[in-house]
Formats: structure tokens, C-alpha cells, sequence
């Protein structure tokens, strides 16, 4: 379904997003400008709730599944990457 993989590709774009403000974040925690970053992170999480919530209860097909972990797999190494 298109409308899934939109969903899924603003998620990983939403989070690639989030890891890039944490990078900024850690690098230079008194830096004013991540205000300015911050604000727009929060406005992309908005749009990313809305993309994502049609899909909470919906029953995945094989492709979607098997999408939906190959997302999610390269969002937890990114995650595990500014983590450590």
C-alpha cells in the first residue's frame, strides 16, 4: 500500500530527524539555535502522529511487514549509534 510506505518513510525521516537534533544536542548542549530546531522537530512530530496513526490497528500484508522491520531495524541502529 502507498499510503503505508509514505507512513513508514515519514517515520524514518521523523526519527532521522530526531538523531540529527540529538547529534547538534550532544555536541553543543548551550547552543541557542537548537531552540529553533527543537520548535521544528515538534511541528514534524505532529505531521508524523498524523501519518502514522492510520496504521495502529491495521493488519499488515507480508510486504508491509516485512517493510515495516526493515524500517524499524535502521532506526534502532541509528538510534544505538547516538546512544553510545
Amino acid at each position: 500500500d502507498p499510503d503505508f510506505k509514505a507512513a513508514m518513510d515519514s517515520y524514518e525521516e521523523f526519527m532521522d530527524e530526531y538523531v540529527a537534533f540529538m547529534k547538534k544536542y550532544s555536541d553543543n548542549p548551550s547552543d541557542l539555535g537548537l531552540l529553533a530546531d527543537y520548535a521544528k522537530f515538534m511541528a514534524d512530530y505532529a505531521d508524523f502522529v498524523a501519518d502514522f496513526e492510520k496504521w495502529e490497528d491495521a493488519e499488515l500484508n507480508t510486504e508491509e511487514t516485512k517493510y515495516y522491520i526493515e524500517v524499524q531495524s535502521r532506526v534502532n541502529q541509528k538510534l544505538l549509534d547516538i546512544a553510545g
